[in-house]
């Protein structure tokens, strides 16, 4: 079906590599691949209309491409998938749509956090104010889901699967987003097994979501059968884990890369894991928790002391080699070493 809101390029096959091009490995690497992705992001999103400074902050800080690189990577882990598989123009829109669902996620957690910086540059709320940057927001999640369902429209036989895997994430879970973000403000009572069980809920929902709908579109897109699929969202789980909590420790931590103010977390008593395991080992860290004039940078300085932080990297590397032996239900190819490398560059960072 022909969608008057996509360039005409788009529509005629002609955009990037050419009609009914098949997602394989030798079509282009990861790095290419991606810049696809940011050359139809600026398709997709500079409309002349409302947003467009928005989207044009957005894109001047761009993220490192996480969950682009999870769609594109999944769409190849069957090269010889060909009769199966949408065309890479699809895989990398699809690609757009989950950068585009997490660029709009981001600009309501600024808004809930209040935060000020992303990315070593103002927030869009910061910049543009709360109003007009959660309409933005919300634009843009509108926008992501335009893109997907075009993709699936004009791939029926490819996504006709869509739903029938039990434990398989699609879109009919993307509110669990939201419900992380508001759930997360609502920590249980000072109990570290507690704390865990949240943190773990929290990450699954904020951080996760995303990931699992990124393996899972771009597995379908890629022709990965549905048993497959679930070692997708086991991988896609474990990355999440380690993602979030190596999030934590830098926040913790700080560096030249964290891209904000360091301790955010600390300053508004969210419990993350690195705070989890300190509460566990350290005498008295309970009340220094609870006491509220207990600063952040005390807090910050008490938690790196602890060890607590090299506890919390142990757990996201645990997390990691769990998330690696899911890839093992597929062929070696160059898709799967680069989902590997990815668990590899989160533990790293």
């Amino acid at each position: 079906m022909d969608n008057p809101a996509l360039p005409a390029a788009q529509r005629s096959g002609d955009q990037h590599s050419g009609d009914q091009v098949v997602l394989t490995q030798d079509a282009t690497g990861p790095a290419e691949r991606l810049a696809l992705v940011t050359e139809r992001l600026r398709e997709l999103l500079f409309t002349g209309e409302d947003f467009d400074a928005i989207y044009a902050h957005i894109l001047a800080a761009p993220g490192k491409r996480v969950r682009a690189r999870l769609v594109l990577d999944c769409a190849g882990l069957l090269p010889e998938a060909t009769d199966t598989a949408a065309p890479l123009r699809d895989a990398v829109d699809l690609a757009c749509a989950m950068e585009m669902l997490h660029e709009s996620s981001l600009v309501h957690d600024d808004i809930c956090d209040g935060s000020l910086l992303r990315r070593d540059a103002p927030s869009v709320a910061a910049e543009f104010g709360v109003r007009i940057s959660a309409r933005a927001g919300f634009h843009l999640a509108g926008a992501a889901m335009n893109v997907v369902a075009r993709v699936i429209d004009d791939n029926p036989e490819v996504f006709a699967r869509v739903g029938q895997a039990p434990g398989v994430t699609y879109a009919d879970r993307l509110s669990d987003l939201s419900y992380g973000q508001l759930i997360e403000t609502l920590p249980p009572s000072v109990d570290e097994l507690a704390l865990r069980r949240h943190y773990e809920l929290v990450a699954a929902a904020k951080t996760g979501t995303l990931f699992r709908l990124s393996c899972s579109y771009g597995g379908t897109a890629g022709g990965v059968d549905l048993d497959r699929l679930r070692a997708l969202m086991d991988y896609a789980d474990g990355l999440a884990l380690a993602f979030q909590i190596m999030d934590d420790v830098r926040d913790v931590e700080g560096g030249p890369e964290l891209g904000k103010d360091a301790g955010g977390d600390l300053q508004r008593r969210v419990p993350t894991w690195p705070v989890i395991e300190w509460l566990g080992i350290r005498p008295g860290a309970r009340e220094m928790w609870l006491d509220p004039t207990t600063s952040g940078d005390t807090l910050q300085a008490d938690l790196i002391a602890s060890g607590a932080t090299k506890l919390a990297r142990e757990v996201a590397l645990d997390a990691t080699e769990k998330a690696t032996r899911a890839l093992d239900v597929f062929p070696s190819s160059p898709a799967r070493d680069d989902l590997r490398e990815l668990l590899h560059q989160v533990i790293s960072r």
